[in-house]
């Protein structure tokens, strides 16, 4: 008997079941297969036989009568013994049916748990096979939580993210109207599990959004730290730009309240952002400290919640770290959105910092710190007790250096003003049963300073068009009363003193709120949607907001550039990118880095991408290297990283495109050139100042730090070994002519060489030590001794290889010179072909081997 087959008979459940066989030896057994599967019956029922026993025991002198009145439950499953043409006569004992109980049943569902084949066919609910054969398709049993508990721990230990994402699959797909708990530990089990794995893929994520919030809608309930898991889930992971995505998506309705969007703080400051355009950009730091990376994003979720009074637990957290410069901006930031400390222990560390002599980063920021301190000044005149504020006044008597005095006269200034809010001040002008008339009187009567863009857009509302607009803002600043700086106030006096009527009403009549107006990201990214839907009104609009906060300036070339990669449309890209440069700008590292992030489909390091689908399809590599060609040759720097990325795509492409690595390569060598006399140098007339020999040799200095890092030792040895990635063509086909050294009778594979010689002859250092070693590891793939490649390109090249190994080697060294390999060919050509192995390769060697065998 095959052992398979013994151990099947070794199951509990068979011994069972032969042992029904035995004890009735002249009958045929035959389950009752109408409720379920032959498979799940045999091991319930193998799991009833002991107690059966029992009850028939005890119960043989019960009264016969009542069994037979007693009902016959529907559910229950029995054995039953059907007679056969008997040999002689015999008494047969009548059948006992048991009613089963509910004490049985709960046993028998805690059972199966530790079965593990039972787990494991009961957890596979990843589909929509087989729907009924489940215990979770039982419409009773689809909300019991300890079932789908049990089901997500099992599936998630053998199976790990693809035994989570089964169990979500099940619950949403396989099984209609589950509602996930949202209160407990179990609650918190589901939810976090199923979010941990929609921070890996996209998918997932908006699939539990979308059933969260239909969740709310239908029942009122959501998980609390919904909102929290997912955005402080992308901090953790280094991904600001999405967390600030899912905040705006997922605050209403997941954040109860505006402050509790403090509870991301921490994750917020600890975030070290990762480089979004893949690894070639990991040296790249032109834009921000990694360090505050964080914070910004936390600044642009603040902007997106309006009604946060959370000073007290930001800045405390800020300054515990030691971040006192950013405490400082934050206090400004906070503050400018009304968000205000509540006593003067709030600001003193502020305070006290600011009045120290330091050196700080930049002027820029100096100017700013002063600024900020003049605020500083002014509260501590208002949340200060009398007795703190006449002891810093007389500690203030003595002027500091900077300009004490102008700092005081700010502090008095702020102390006279009289704080009034910009919402009252709305209702106010809102009110019809008042003239405006008579509003701007009172206003003035108490002493009002200025009034903000909520006032200014109910004013403007109720205003008869353009001119009467400009009449009342000119009879508030001839009452005293300011308008505050904002943009919409600019744009709103902007467009009526231009008489643009139908943008000035779309203005006023936006959704948006005033403040959301000075966020560029926002309003680029609401550019691109109106662009996409043709909403010309409104793209009309955003980009006259654009064209007053943006740094790019009225032309707004550098938006339209991103605009257009977003859309897809290349070649209008590429048409802003020649007008950027024909106007004598340049396209900013943020047009760049956005370019990489939609443009080049992201890579596994070592293998060459996939490729992504798009609406409109496109070269990545030529669009990227014809933008940053572009860019280099007006004078822009290029960050080296990203010529090597480029050279990188090009030389994994399946076929190698190889002539493009030539340009590509020999452009580089050009423009960077760094011989004898460049480009550089002779622009240079020959009495020009020390000053700008100085320039060029810096200028030179850089070039050739570029093409270092760009032809670096591992690029030398891959342009060797893509030179080797070319098929071997037929006699049918005609010579593969190689690009430099054309009507030269050589073997097509030492293309490589040519392009370094050319290279070296145009100023780019070559080592001939690597040349050699990358000559010697082609060869030994070609010629060397049998061993199994990891590498399809490999083995097919020495399967087809119609070469001899003298006739490659003597091309080598005809392109490259006798100094190849110093002689050796002719001494020991078998050593040559035959490189000393290292312990990793070695290693490597004997594992595909043995993969090898195993298929």
């Amino acid at each position: 008997m095959r052992p398979a087959l013994l151990r099947l008979l070794k199951r509990p459940s068979a011994v069972s079941f032969l042992g029904d066989l035995v004890s009735n030896p002249l009958g045929i057994e035959q389950l009752d297969v109408s409720r379920r599967c032959i498979k799940c019956q045999i091991r319930r029922d193998h799991k009833r036989a002991a107690f059966r026993e029992d009850v028939s025991l005890s119960g043989a002198g019960a009264d016969s009568t009542a069994q037979q009145t007693r009902p016959e439950p529907e559910a229950a499953f029995k054995l039953r013994v059907h007679d056969i043409t008997p040999t002689r006569k015999q008494h047969t004992t009548p059948s006992i049916q048991v009613q089963p109980d509910l004490t049985e049943k709960n046993n028998d569902e805690k059972h199966w748990v530790l079965d593990p084949d039972r787990l494991e066919y009961e957890s596979d609910v990843g589909h929509l096979n087989d729907i009924g054969s489940r215990l979770v398709d039982d419409p009773s049993r689809r909300n019991d939580f300890e079932l789908w508990e049990e089901l997500l721990r099992y599936r998630q230990r053998h199976y790990g993210e693809k035994g989570t994402l089964d169990i979500w699959e099940g619950m949403t797909q396989r099984v209609d109207g589950v509602d996930l708990p949202v209160e407990g530990e179990q609650a918190d089990l589901f939810w976090q599990s199923f979010v941990g794995i929609g921070l890996k893929r996209e998918q997932v994520l908006n699939d539990l959004a979308d059933y969260a919030g239909e969740l709310w809608k239908r029942t009122g309930k959501r998980w609390p730290r919904f909102h929290e898991a997912v955005v402080g889930g992308f901090l953790d992971r280094g991904l600001p730009t999405q967390a600030v995505h899912w905040h705006r998506r997922l605050q209403d309705p997941h954040l109860s309240h505006p402050n509790d969007i403090v509870r991301v703080l921490d994750k917020a400051l600890s975030c070290e952002p990762r480089n979004y355009a893949g690894p070639f950009l990991a040296s790249r730091n032109e834009q921000v400290d990694s360090s505050r990376a964080g914070l910004q994003a936390f600044k642009d979720m603040c902007r997106a919640t309006e009604g946060h009074r959370i000073y007290n637990a930001v800045i405390p957290a800020l300054i515990s770290r030691g971040r006192y410069v950013d405490a400082i901006f934050m206090h400004d930031f906070l503050v400018n959105r009304r968000d205000l400390p509540q006593s003067f222990e709030d600001i003193r560390p502020l305070l006290e910092y600011t009045q120290q002599s330091r050196p700080w980063p930049s002027k820029k920021i100096k100017e700013d710190v002063k600024r900020i301190k003049k605020g500083l000044i002014g509260l501590r005149q208002k949340l200060a007790p009398p007795d703190s504020q006449d002891t810093d006044s007389r500690g203030q008597s003595q002027p500091e250096s900077g300009g004490t005095a102008t700092e005081e006269k700010g502090g008095n200034s702020l102390m006279e003003e009289k704080p009034f809010k910009d919402e009252f001040g709305a209702r106010l002008f809102a009110t019809t049963a008042v003239t405006l008339d008579t509003i701007i009187s009172g206003l003035q009567m108490f002493g009002v300073p200025a009034i903000g863009p909520l006032s200014l857009r109910e004013m403007a509302l109720r205003a008869n068009g353009s001119r009467d607009i400009l009449e009342k803002i000119a009879a508030l600043r001839k009452g005293g009363i300011a308008i505050r700086d904002s943009t919409f106030s600019r744009l709103v006096e902007k467009l009526a003193t231009e008489n643009r009527d139908i943008m000035l009403h779309d203005l006023l009549h936006s959704d948006q709120h005033p403040d959301v107006l000075e966020d560029a990201d926002l309003q680029e990214s609401l550019l691109v949607s109106y662009y996409m839907a043709r909403d010309w009104r409104q793209y009309n609009l955003t980009l006259t907001i654009l064209s007053e906060i943006s740094e790019d300036g009225p032309d707004l070339l550098n938006v339209h550039f991103r605009k257009h990669i977003a859309a897809e449309e290349w070649t209008a890209a590429l048409a802003t990118v020649d007008e950027i440069h024909r106007n004598g700008k340049m396209l900013s590292n943020r047009s760049i880095d956005f370019m990489i992030e939609h443009v080049l489909t992201p890579r596994v390091p070592g293998k060459a991408p996939h490729p992504k689908r798009r609406h409109r399809p496109v070269d990545e590599e030529a669009f990227l290297i014809r933008t940053l060609q572009q860019v280099a040759e007006f004078g822009g720097k290029v960050n080296p990283e990203l010529w090597l990325e480029a050279l990188k795509r090009l030389g994994m492409a399946n076929f190698c495109r190889w002539n493009e690595i030539r340009n590509l390569c020999l452009w580089l060598a050009r423009h960077y050139a760094t011989s004898e006399n460049p480009p550089i140098a002779r622009n240079l007339s020959g009495s020009a100042s020390n000053a700008g020999k100085s320039t060029a040799s810096s200028h030179l200095a850089e070039h050739r730090s570029v093409l270092r890092r760009v032809f670096n030792p591992q690029m030398q040895m891959a342009l060797v070994a893509w030179g080797f990635k070319l098929r071997p063509a037929s006699k049918k086909k005609k010579r593969y002519e190689i690009p430099g050294a054309e009507g030269q009778d050589l073997v097509p594979w030492v293309r490589g060489l040519v392009l370094l010689r050319e290279l070296q002859q145009r100023g780019v250092w070559i080592s001939p030590g690597l040349v050699r070693r990358a000559c010697r590891q082609r060869l030994a793939v070609l010629f060397g001794r049998p061993r199994l490649s990891s590498r399809r390109w490999n083995r097919l090249l020495r399967r087809e290889n119609p070469y001899e190994a003298s006739r490659v080697v003597g091309d080598l060294i005809k392109v490259w010179g006798p100094s190849l390999f110093g002689g050796q060919e002719k001494d020991d050509l078998e050593g040559l072909l035959n490189p000393p192995n290292s312990r990793l390769s070695l290693r490597r060697s004997r594992a595909n081997r043995l993969q090898a065998a195993q298929c």
